[in-house]
């Protein structure tokens, strides 16, 4: 009984994140076209873009728009908290500061060597948002996942109205998100010709 609720729960999850497609949309401050989608609860924009598709890149520049009451918002790469490459960014000044985590379990992720997220120009903080454009280097494959790039899939997301321990640490601790939920992510029409432009 235990494992049909369960499996309907999935199928419900993954119902849901269908329904809530990305979709392509060029930000007008960085002129950066990113696939990507707007949580309409919190009001969070997600979205990425990548390297051509021919060129096998394991990379992508991540964007996410938040209000200035968000403590810390986390990704989940392939949809799932457990054994998924998590990105976690926030707010420290008006700089960001993000990380990459792991978890085995249902508890707080540990971080996870790998990958290098490195914040480009275009991020910013005012009274009423924040924006964090990042760069996620050897992101697309992790401890036995990876991101299907030529192809759709459902994308997790974490929000938390709570900060985290020491803005200023990339492996400090935070509190479990306030509020999770998932979309489907065209990842196969993330890809972008621009791609290097929009690094420089």
């Amino acid at each position: 009984m235990a494992f049909k609720r369960a499996l309907l729960t999935v199928m419900a999850l993954g119902a849901s994140a269908i329904a809530q497609s990305s979709s392509s949309y060029t930000d007008p401050d960085n002129g950066i076209t990113f696939q990507g989608y707007t949580d309409p609860v919190h009001n969070v924009t997600y979205g990425l873009v990548f390297p051509p598709l021919s060129g096998n890149s394991n990379e992508f520049i991540g964007e996410i728009l938040a209000p200035s009451s968000t403590g810390w918002i986390g990704i989940a790469l392939s949809g799932s908290m457990i054994g998924d490459l998590l990105v976690v960014g926030w707010p420290n000044g008006q700089d960001f500061v993000g990380t990459t985590r792991f978890a085995t379990s249902y508890s707080s992720p540990a971080v996870y060597s790998g990958p290098t997220l490195t914040n480009l120009k275009y991020a910013l903080v005012n009274s009423t948002h924040w924006k964090w454009v990042f760069r996620c280097q050897n992101c697309t494959t992790w401890t036995n996942g990876s991101i299907p790039t030529d192809s759709s899939a459902a994308l997790a997301w974490a929000f938390s109205s709570d900060p985290v321990a020491d803005p200023s640490d990339p492996g400090t601790t935070f509190h479990e998100h306030t509020d999770f939920g998932f979309f489907g992510e065209n990842y196969a029409d993330a890809h972008s010709d621009n791609y290097d432009s929009y690094l420089s």
